[in-house]
């Protein structure tokens, strides 16, 4: 969080949260990397084995399920670590927030005190954090997720009502769902 000045709340865009899930979905993946692996290697291990007794062929659609299992989760994980890097990309680079007498500015969009219909906290898309959303009166919204800002919503909420002469506030609701 930075102050440009005394009388305004500036937070700019924070990119740890999303670097910690992209590093949490790298380790996963190299986790079920090393689990195909060992499973290749049980798995072949334990067809030799039953081959060399003559009972291999009554097991292989066993050995084709598990292996499968193994390779869906891989495939998950990979499609996670992407997900995670491509949000990573996306990350704003400035001013996410801005709070003072004037107005709110959030993301690239802001608004004087009296042309904010409403500022809150909404769902982000399916599987994302949720998104600080600014709403003005003609209609207009901009959004920023809160993992790309490093401030507590309560501080946000706390800051507009003081700004605002205690006309808007954050809604927070949809933190509690």
């Amino acid at each position: 969080m930075t102050d440009t000045r005394r009388d305004e709340l500036v937070v700019p865009y924070d990119p740890s949260q999303v670097q910690k899930r992209l590093d949490r979905n790298r380790r996963r993946m190299r986790s079920r990397i090393i689990s195909l692996v060992i499973t290749l290697l049980l798995l072949g291990g334990i067809y030799a084995w039953r081959r060399h007794q003559g009972q291999a062929g009554d097991s292989l659609p066993v050995y084709l399920v598990l292996l499968g299992v193994s390779v869906v989760w891989l495939a998950v994980t990979v499609v996670l670590f992407l997900l995670a890097r491509r949000h990573l990309a996306r990350v704003g680079e400035g001013t996410a927030v801005r709070l003072g007498p004037p107005g709110v500015q959030v993301g690239a969009r802001a608004a004087r005190w009296s042309d904010v219909a409403s500022v809150g906290a909404a769902r982000g898309r399916r599987g994302r954090s949720p998104v600080l959303r600014l709403t003005r009166t003609d209609g207009g919204t901009s959004e920023v997720p809160f993992d790309e800002i490093s401030v507590f919503p309560a501080t946000l909420d706390s800051a507009a009502r003081a700004y605002s002469g205690g006309r808007h506030g954050v809604d927070l609701e949809q933190l509690d769902r």
